[in-house]
């Protein structure tokens, strides 16, 4: 059984090398494998053991290799459409994560359970991915009137209807920047975006009941408390970071100090 874990997992690591995803129809080698296997333990021949064991080995591996392959491949077709970027959709769903408070915006991830705007073209909904990550903007883009700091709407579990406007994750060409892609595929962050200011924006539920979201609505409570009890102390966001993982308060100048001390990991553990 050991050797048939190690081997599942030694075919995930071997896709993770690949250049380009498979078909997942080449997992129809799994059916040889597991047929041949079966075979050789009805037969009582001196190699019969040795077969068998080796058709287990390479299908533990085949099924490693294409549950990563198909996993992968069911995470890339949950995509927003190139053509629906940057434009008005209309959608229901649930905050699923504590709103990070940056300097001019607040952003938090979204899943989304129903998608209102018709794709006339395909005559069917708007393709929206099913776990996003939104903005909120005190201004809107394009506004003259100056920048400021959002008024929080938005909190952990609620459920709301919303018009916003998405584009597809893309990192920089630097190759030793931040691959804000890759980052975003491994949280399973399918588009990017904001809440547009809209009339039909409205809160339909106070609080969905799932385990994450109570989750994050505890981090949420427990960053109020903090944020009331240890206000103006310069030290809040730094026990903020370590007590629930929130690192929008953290200045770069404390940023600075963490990495020349080595203690930068401290704050990302969540």
């Amino acid at each position: 059984m050991t050797y048939l874990a190690l081997m599942f997992v030694f075919g995930v690591w071997v896709l993770q090398q690949l250049p380009e995803l498979p078909s997942v129809y080449w997992a129809l080698l799994l059916v040889p494998c597991l047929f041949l296997s079966f075979l050789f333990q009805r037969t009582s021949r001196p190699y019969s053991l040795f077969f068998k064991n080796t058709f287990l080995l390479l299908a533990a591996f085949a099924a490693g290799f294409f549950w990563a392959s198909s996993y992968a491949h069911h995470s890339l077709v949950d995509a927003l459409p190139s053509d629906w970027q940057g434009k008005n959709i209309q959608i229901i769903g649930v905050v699923a994560s504590m709103p990070q408070q940056l300097e001019r915006s607040d952003r938090f991830e979204f899943d989304v359970e129903r998608v209102l705007t018709q794709d006339d073209a395909r005559n069917q909904a708007v393709k929206v991915p099913t776990h996003i990550s939104l903005a909120q903007y005190s201004t809107e883009f394009g506004s003259n009137a100056p920048a400021e700091k959002p008024t929080s709407l938005f909190h952990a579990g609620e459920r709301w209807k919303l018009t916003v406007r998405l584009k597809q994750p893309h990192g920089t060409a630097n190759p030793h920047g931040f691959d804000f892609e890759m980052w975003a595929l491994e949280h399973n962050i399918r588009a990017t975006g904001y809440v547009r200011k809209d009339d039909d924006n409205q809160k339909l539920s106070n609080f969905v009941m799932r385990p994450a979201y109570i989750v994050e609505a505890v981090r949420e409570d427990i960053r109020a408390r903090m944020q009331r009890v240890l206000a103006n102390q310069p030290y809040e966001s730094v026990l903020r970071a370590l007590a629930i993982g929130d690192e929008s308060g953290i200045s770069q100048s404390d940023w600075q100090i963490f990495l020349k001390t080595g203690t930068n990991h401290l704050m990302s553990i969540w």
